[in-house]
């Protein structure tokens, strides 16, 4: 009787697409159920589309395993996967699964479920894990593997992995976000994440999203509510998916290796063509095209790339797979040709259903022949026609007949009737020796078909092709599992040996070496040559040269290359041919997923490509403007020009067809060095329009923000903006950022954003600076101690003095002269001491400066850039920036001084001065005070900043001092009577001479300079000039000092 075995759960395959149904018109990424497709009478999975005779590329999802929503549900009974999908293994990994939906229907907003550990530790590669999703596919369409790199690609992929698992997690929630009913192609974070990958949108699809408009993705209009269970599922792929990827990107996957393999195999099995040629036994499933497999010898399964074992040798039940799941035995679920009768059996049976003999079993020898005679039933042997008995004709000579039972019915069943009740049985008859010879070969038959059922029974638990250890396990005798664990044990060192051996062999041969075989390929010609060495070696060796035939008549003839793709797959026709393939379309498909265009390449010696290229590509009207297109940037220089830097170029053309003319105006020089580049080349300012060159640009940057102020980084050609305007700075800075960010190095624009921070919290009236640290920070206090939280230093945030509480009740003067009195080391006091601690404030941001002596009256403040005199405190004005119409000076750096400024009486001689002074009955000093210390080497004692050889330094004067000039230098003693005349708001028009007196009239009455009356003398005319001047030009307020 035929023995029947149970069916077994099919295991999802590893980026499975052979024997997967077809799906007319499919999405290209997704299958949208999964209902199993019913099986053919052969045994194979239904293909739709397909024929027998001819290769079928499957139209299904890269991205997924399954079937299509019209394919025929399964009978009563089948396996169902949790979730809803048919296929899966009801296993551990099952329950582990259902645990991990469970628990995502559950809480979808919990990050790490506390059931994902348990998955994430099967010893399984990540795809096998992925019941919905080709995890392969991704992986491999995604994650780029060069030799001796790491692997590019893996953070963009986790990255988008966690994305759709948010879409999943949000549409699992009870009350799902407001638009979850779409998602938009032109959001960022799904242009930059999921629209990156290949395959995002598929898992998108898979999701629920069936339908696609012009915007994005979103749920059918009939769909009332997304699908819990199905996007439990799939949501439950990609988070398995997603950890694994982290823990790789952790350097803590414990297999990492399952990612190697996965993107070293790339066996999917795509690009192959309709005019593949049928072979005799060397393709994955003997020759014959996916979804249609052979009879007569049926797929090893298991790992091609595997370098110890083409079978995973895994004991029954381990991971919760039933015995035989994970390593099937050839002809599995697929079927297997009895030997005897050539009937198609189901793969799990172990008897013939027909003739009832064991798989592997040989054909039969053949009974001896002979005739039974009509008259006596004499068994005859031969081909006589005459009877060895009864010496009667009968039907000898003809078709020769089997011999009879070798059991005979008993004498009363003969005679025709029963025997009588009481009377024991006859015996039976004697047999003849051709009766007796039959029974012991139908005995010895029955014994070996026993011995060669336990055989293929004791293979398949333990996870082993019977066709590659039955043979060896019978030579060995004894129980049929020791038998079968001492063959499987030597196995391994069998099949390497027979891979090298074809190497060898292969590379004698005259058309060129065969290349390396896989464990793969010997396991599949041991088992079909039923464990012979030698048969095995020529089975090797005849179907690599079918293979690198069939590859060869497809395009690809060099053998080294060919080889190459067939031991990475396994001698996997299909799978090489994929691989081969999409190298040769790896530019075409860089070209395809690149986000932007190659640059057009103006310096292109075709000049006719460049053309039909800046037609197609640019909207340009006619072949004419192309070619004066391409002719430009020929002749502009523009050399690999990206597509947004001819813009210009375009909409000029477009406008203008005068070739010198739109010379003209595409090329500019730069404002600073004259250099001529394109327009797009150039850099531009917000605050002005002049072109700079972009080495121009970087090196007046990148020294303004090195060496000088935040405030200097304006246009080094025309000074622009106003950085004094508020709304002009921030306008300038904001896009001033942006352009620093991109020509900076990396520490230059770190220190322009820490000068721009400063030079903005300065700006804040409580913002101080430690007088010990120069730490920065707001003092918001009005008065009392200023404590700075880096050094704790207190000081007084106005004098900029260290605190003392005597400074509580004194006022910041009274205070520094309180601390004069009481130190014994403190300078002199009187003229030099005034002289000595002079100060000076900026008028713009009052910051105080300690104003060393000697030089030009033209001061810049360091912290803001204000540009002022440091006689009065008047403003600077750069070229062309007076405020004032129609001033002589506009087009040079001048400033507005009034007439009691330094910048006029400094060429005073100081008897002229002192004159003044007495007139106004201010006393001065003519002499050094008693109590002055005498400047070593002698000269005047005021400290003035000098250039040394280790620097700038304060350093006493030294220069003569005349006599009546109280110790001081000449120009040290004027600065000293003019501070007087300042301070007592004295008028030097009362000593000036009539060229004097007219050139101030000039230059300080609104009007100017009034005419001479006709009548009016030259006394009279003196006179009533200072009148005007005392009247409509008065001295200011007293001139901040300290």
């Amino acid at each position: 009787m035929a023995e029947e075995a149970e069916p077994r759960a099919p295991v999802p395959a590893e980026g499975g697409s052979q024997g997967s149904p077809h799906i007319p018109g499919g999405s290209p990424h997704i299958m949208d159920a999964c209902q199993a497709a019913p099986e053919d009478p052969e045994g194979s999975p239904h293909v739709a589309g397909s024929s027998k005779g001819a290769p079928h590329i499957p139209e299904e999802s890269p991205h997924t395993v399954g079937a299509s929503k019209g394919a025929p549900p399964k009978p009563e009974g089948s396996p169902q996967t949790p979730g809803g999908c048919e296929g899966a293994p009801p296993s551990s990994l099952g329950a582990l699964r259902v645990a991990l939906e469970a628990a995502l229907t559950r809480d979808p907003g919990e990050a790490m479920p506390a059931e994902l550990s348990p998955l994430l530790g099967v010893p399984l590669p990540p795809p096998a894990k992925c019941w919905h999703l080709d995890g392969a596919r991704l992986l491999r369409d995604n994650i780029r593997l060069e030799p001796g790199q790491p692997l590019q690609g893996l953070k963009e992929l986790r990255t988008a992995l966690s994305i759709l698992e948010k879409y999943g997690r949000n549409l699992l929630q009870p009350r799902p976000p407001r638009h979850w009913r779409a998602v938009r192609f032109g959001n960022p974070v799904f242009r930059s994440t999921v629209g990156a990958i290949q395959g995002g949108r598929g898992v998108l699809r898979l999701l629920g999203y069936t339908e696609e408009t012009g915007e994005g993705l979103s749920f059918p209009p009939e769909a009332g509510a997304p699908h819990a269970p199905r996007v439990a599922a799939v949501t439950a792929d990609v988070l398995l998916l997603r950890a694994e990827l982290e823990l790789l990107l952790a350097n803590q996957h414990p297999n990492p290796q399952f990612f190697t393999d996965i993107l070293a195999r790339g066996a999917e099995g795509l690009l192959v063509p309709d005019s593949l040629p049928i072979m005799d036994g060397d393709g994955p499933t003997g020759g014959t095209p996916p979804g249609r497999p052979r009879p007569d010898c049926a797929p090893l399964r298991g790992d091609p790339s595997s370098s110890l074992s083409p079978w995973p040798y895994q004991p029954p039940g381990a991971m919760g797979q039933p015995p035989g799941a994970m390593g099937q035995p050839p002809g599995g679920s697929e079927g297997w040709a009895c030997a005897s009768c050539t009937f198609l059996n189901p793969g799990p049976s172990v008897l013939c259903g027909v003739c009832e003999r064991p798989r592997l079993a040989r054909r039969p020898p053949p009974a001896p022949q002979g005739w039974q005679c009509p008259h006596c039933t004499y068994w005859n042997e031969g081909s006589g026609r005459v009877c060895d008995v009864c010496h009667r004709t009968g039907a000898g000579g003809g078709t020769p007949t089997p011999p009879p039972s070798a059991s005979p019915r008993p004498a009363a069943a003969t005679a025709g009737g029963p025997g009588r009740p009481g009377e024991p049985p006859a015996p039976p008859p004697a047999l003849t020796p051709s009766q007796e010879a039959e029974r012991r070969r139908q005995e010895r038959l029955r014994e070996d078909g026993r011995r060669l059922v336990a055989l293929v029974r004791a293979a398949e638990a333990q996870g082993v092709p019977a066709e590659a250890v039955v043979a060896g396990a019978a030579a060995l005798g004894g129980p049929a599992g020791a038998a079968v664990g001492r063959a499987r044990a030597g196995l391994g060192a069998a099949l390497g040996a027979l891979a090298g051996a074809a190497e060898r062999r292969g590379a004698a041969e005259a058309g060129g070496p065969l290349g390396a075989l896989s464990l793969r390929e010997a396991a599949r010609a041991w088992a079909r040559a039923h464990a012979h060495p030698q048969r095995a070696l020529e089975a090797c060796l005849g179907a690599r040269r079918r293979q690198l035939r069939a590859l060869a008549a497809l395009g690809f003839g060099e053998r080294g290359v060919a080889a190459a793709a067939l031991y990475q797959n396994g001698g996997d026709v299909w799978g090489a041919l994929g691989d081969l393939q999409r190298r040769r379309l790896e530019p075409f498909q860089r070209r395809l997923w690149e986000p932007q265009q190659p640059p057009l390449d103006f310096d292109c010696p075709d000049q006719q490509a460049v053309v039909r290229r800046a037609l197609a590509t640019l909207g340009v009207a006619s072949w004419g403007r192309a070619q004066l297109v391409a002719t430009l940037g020929r002749e502009l220089g523009l050399g690999r020009a990206p597509p947004p830097g001819l813009g210009e170029l375009v909409e000029a053309v477009g406008r203008c067809p005068d070739r010198a003319a739109l010379r003209r105006r595409l090329r500019c020089e730069c404002a600073v060095c004259g250099w001529g580049l394109p327009r797009h080349q150039m850099q531009w300012l917000t605050s002005c329009e002049c072109p700079l060159c972009p080495e121009c640009f970087r090196l007046h940057f990148t020294i303004g923000v090195k060496e000088r102020r935040v405030g200097d980084l304006v246009c080094p050609a025309c000074s622009r903006p106003d950085l004094a305007d508020e709304a002009q700075r921030l306008s300038y800075f904001s896009t001033l950022d942006i352009q620093l960010r991109q020509c900076l190095d990396p520490d230059t624009y770190q220190l322009f954003t820490q000068k721009l921070t400063e030079l903005e919290l300065m700006r804040d009236p409580k913002f101080i600076w430690c007088i010990q640290c120069s730490f920065g920070f707001i003092f918001e206090a009005e008065q009392g101690p200023a404590q700075c939280p880096q050094c704790q230093q207190r000081f007084c945030p106005r004098c900029q003095r260290p605190w003392d509480p005597q400074h509580g009740t004194l006022s910041c003067a009274e205070f520094g002269a309180w601390l004069s009195a009481r130190d014994p080391q403190a300078p002199p006091v009187g003229l030099a001491a005034f002289l000595q601690e002079h100060g000076i404030a900026c008028p713009q941001c009052g910051v105080w400066y300690a104003l060393a002596r000697g030089g030009c009256m033209h001061f810049q403040c360091s912290q803001c850039r204000h540009h002022f005199c440091s006689g009065c405190y008047g403003p600077f004005h750069a070229k062309d920036r007076c405020p004032e119409r129609g001033c002589p000076l506009r087009g040079s750096l001048h400033g507005h001084h009034p007439r009691d400024c330094l910048f006029y009486l400094r060429d005073w001689e100081p008897p002229r001065l002192q004159r003044l002074l007495r007139e106004g009955g201010v006393p001065f000093d003519t002499e050094p005070p008693a109590e002055a210390r005498p400047v070593p080497g002698g000269g005047c004692g005021v400290l003035e900043q000098k250039e040394t050889p280790a620097g700038l330094r304060d350093e006493p004067c030294g220069r003569e001092t005349p006599p009546g000039h109280a110790g001081l230098c000449r120009g040290h003693y004027t600065e000293y009577l003019v501070r007087l005349i300042n301070e007592h708001r004295l008028d030097p028009a009362r000593l000036y001479t009539p060229a004097e007196l007219r050139a101030a009239a000039e230059r300080h009455l609104p009007g100017g300079r009034p005419p001479r009356g006709a009548q009016e003398s030259d006394e009279e005319y003196e006179v009533r000039l200072r009148r005007l001047l005392a009247r409509e030009a008065p001295l200011g307020a007293r001139l901040p000092r300290r």
